[in-house]
């Protein structure tokens, strides 16, 4: 090796060890005081007459988290500001920059702290619209801004604002071209704005509470005919027939045990009505299976869902055969057919197993459980008093029924299929019982079709101890937990007081229409929390080993990666893949489509909520494509060939493009191997665990390292399941 290749090698594994916060040396490089037009995660800042000149931005960088996304409990969007700033003037002898922060409302003012030139780190806020002015003041301790303005700048989310609603009329009149009468608001009509196949009716989904719909967009309809599971699950249209829905049963199993698992239609109670929707052995969720690490089990599935089926075991890196993949692993399994699956356990942690095929009915109707693989003593969890396994979901139900799918194509084809119904452990609430002073572990998965969950526990942090495969190297308090669609989080509680306290999901909604943000809360359940102090520890055996520490692993991983890496001029490395996700939309009726283009001043980089179902609801595969595009070829989705070395570790960089028609945040999944996160924006990743599914916000780039250490051909794809419908998947092989 040459003396430069070795000082390379160095550089990085001491980058690697050391750049866990603060502004590293790839900030340093990539720092500007000018903002690209339109950022999501930059703002100007703009100099007052005496101090032209100056060149000022603000950095919206990602903070510390444990999930893919940050935000606070009641679901404001989480920033670390970072000043960039140059040709600032040296402030008078005894004067002092300071920066402040406040919401639109100029209520209440945040003093930030000193400011000059360079980069500054400013601190963290939490507003959904917010200014920053910069002004000159005599101590570095005034409370409130009374010194000359030198410096101001609005957040990006500012930009929102009303949209024409008197355009979006024009399309009311069917001559417009956005669609023939669906029936007035609030009534189900039967006309649609045709295309093959819609020959039936389809009724109006729920709308939702928060938000009003134009008259237009009551024009719209699916180009689909529905598929109704009311008709097509229950024999005769009687939902009454159905045998109901049990609760999951626990099944302990052993290496070399058998289990069959059986899907078909069954009566589920939500909302005081019974609905058609389908279970694995009659239970929603299905059952919970119970093994220890590196055990090996039979399967058989048998299918009696109106759908060709298979189920994928999703994050185990086990044998490619039984991946479950239609066209890729597996043929479908048909109506009436069946699948031997040989399942292996080679990692311990939450896993879940759900349809691969036309997933956005049949995972949505109920067709999905859990797995927890245990490890052996040394690597265990500390001991605690009580463990909850919750899965998280949700349901989209109008007063007619179950909202129809698409028969022949998808539809809620822009956003995915927002229920409007939550639910945990398959029930609209859940009510867990602790004594005091117990902790509480919770394994939490998100089954939903495309909500990402903000779910927190009233008056106590968590204290997030892992996700997917593996255990962070230290645990990472929280005060709410950001689920998106496919992940899995370990979190702890304590209860030193007794009490009912809430289990709520709050996130900021948007109105895009109105330009304006509003609160939602849904309450899942409660913990109840005895008065008695009750001492549960003695019955769980002698105390157990230290567990082995996770960063050792890492830090491993991460030496070998540094070893195989180059060093770019704008950042710790240069990805040895590239990857592109967005939209395209050319198809979209009149209205929808004014709506995309008018609607791209600024993204969310979380949609938490569905806020325009008649757009979304009417969006089908036969008009969207969701794209995952790699740059240096322009191959997309499945055209995309890719092909690694079993053994090898590759960096894979994913960029959501923030400007896609309609941007969003997508959960991305690699099927059958595991990799670190290692940033945000060039940012490095402070809290590092092994993953199968990363959150990328809309607008954002991740940088994964993949360890590719299981042969076969393998499928890479966004965990929204109408997004996965719509196109957004490529495959890889490893050799």
């Amino acid at each position: 090796m040459s003396v430069i290749n070795r000082i390379r090698v160095f550089l990085l594994g001491y980058l690697f060890w050391t750049a866990l916060g603060g502004l590293t040396a790839a900030e340093a490089q990539t720092s500007r005081a000018e903002c690209k037009p339109l950022s999501l995660y930059c703002m100007e800042l703009v100099p007052t007459a005496a101090y032209v000149g100056v060149k000022a931005s603000l950095e919206l960088a990602r903070p510390a988290s444990a999930f893919g996304v940050a935000v606070s409990r009641d679901g404001h969007q989480r920033y670390d500001l970072v000043a960039h700033v140059e040709g600032l003037p040296a402030a008078p002898q005894g004067s002092v920059y300071i920066a402040w922060v406040m919401p639109l409302d100029l209520d209440p003012v945040v003093h930030l702290g000193r400011i000059d030139n360079g980069a500054t780190n400013l601190g963290e806020v939490a507003f959904n619209k917010f200014m920053v002015l910069v002004s000159l003041e005599d101590s570095p301790l005034a409370t409130e801004r009374k010194g000359p303005l030198v410096l101001r700048g609005r957040s990006p989310s500012s930009r929102l604002e009303p949209h024409d609603l008197f355009q979006v009329s024009a399309f009311a009149d069917p001559q417009q071209g956005g669609g023939r009468a669906h029936g007035a608001p609030g009534q189900n009509g039967h006309d649609h704005a045709g295309g093959d196949g819609a020959d039936a009716a389809w009724p109006m989904p729920a709308m939702h509470p928060g938000v009003r719909m134009s008259r237009a967009m009551h024009t719209l309809v699916p180009d689909v005919a529905p598929w109704i599971p009311e008709t097509e699950l229950a024999p005769q249209g009687n939902v009454a027939a159905l045998p109901e829905a049990r609760p999951r049963e626990t099944l302990y199993l052993n290496d070399g045990d058998t289990l069959t698992l059986h899907a078909y239609p069954v009566r589920k109670r939500v909302g005081g009505r019974a609905w058609a929707m389908l279970g694995y052995n009659g239970q929603i969720p299905g059952p919970l299976l119970h093994v220890e690490k590196n055990v090996t089990i039979k399967v058989t599935f048998k299918n009696d869902a109106p759908f060709a089926s298979s189920i994928h075991w999703h994050g185990l890196r086990h044998d490619n055969r039984f991946d479950g993949v239609p066209g890729l692993t597996q043929d479908p399994v048909p109506p009436g057919g069946t699948f031997e699956y040989e399942v292996h356990f080679p990692d311990a942690g939450l896993y879940w197993y759900h349809p691969h095929h036309r997933e956005e009915v049949q995972q949505d109707l109920g067709l999905y459980g859990n797995m927890i693989v245990r490890p052996p003593a040394f690597e265990a969890l500390p001991f605690v008093s009580t463990e909850e396994i919750l899965v998280l979901d949700d349901l989209t139900v109008a007063p007619t029924g179950n909202v129809p799918y698409g028969s022949d194509a998808t539809n809620y084809m822009l956003m995915g299929r927002f229920g409007n119904v939550p639910l945990i452990n398959g029930e609209e609430r859940v009510e867990l019982h602790v004594a005091r002073f117990d902790t509480l572990r919770l394994f939490v998965t998100n089954v939903s079709n495309t909500r990402t969950w903000n779910m927190s526990v009233e008056g106590h942090a968590l204290q997030v101890m892992g996700s997917d495969l593996g255990l962070y190297s230290d645990p990472v308090w929280e005060e709410s937990m950001a689920i998106a669609p496919a992940e899995r989080y370990t979190a702890d509680l304590v209860f030193p007081r007794a009490g009912r306290y809430a289990i709520t999901n709050r996130v900021q909604s948007l109105d895009h229409t109105a330009g304006v943000f509003f609160p939602e809360i849904d309450t899942l359940g409660w913990i109840v929390v005895d008065s008695a102090e009750v001492n549960r520890w003695a019955s769980k055996g002698p105390t157990p080993r230290p567990r082995m520490d996770p960063m050792v692993e890492y830090t491993r991983f991460r030496r070998a990666l540094a070893r195989t890496a180059s060093l770019g001029p704008d950042s710790l490395y240069v990805p040895d893949r590239e990857i592109e996700l967005f939209i395209r939309a050319d198809s979209v009726p009149p209205l929808v489509n004014w709506l995309l283009n008018a609607d791209q001043s600024w993204f969310q980089p979380v949609e938490w909520t569905g806020t325009m179902p008649m757009m979304n609801w009417s969006a089908t595969g036969r008009q969207v494509d969701w794209v995952i595009r790699e740059p240096t070829t322009g191959r997309e989705n499945m055209d995309i060939d890719w092909t690694f070395e079993r053994g090898t570790t590759e960096i894979i960089r994913i960029v959501n493009r923030r400007d896609s028609p309609h941007a969003m945040q997508h959960p991305i999944h690699l099927h059958g191997q595991r990799f670190l996160v290692l940033s945000y924006n060039g940012r490095p990743v402070q809290h590092q665990v092994w993953k199968d599914t990363v959150l990328i916000p809309a607008g954002m780039t991740a940088d994964i390292a993949v360890e590719f250490t299981n042969p076969g051909k393998w499928m890479l794809h966004c965990h929204i399941a109408e997004h996965l419908e719509g196109g957004m998947k490529m495959a890889f092989e490893v050799e």
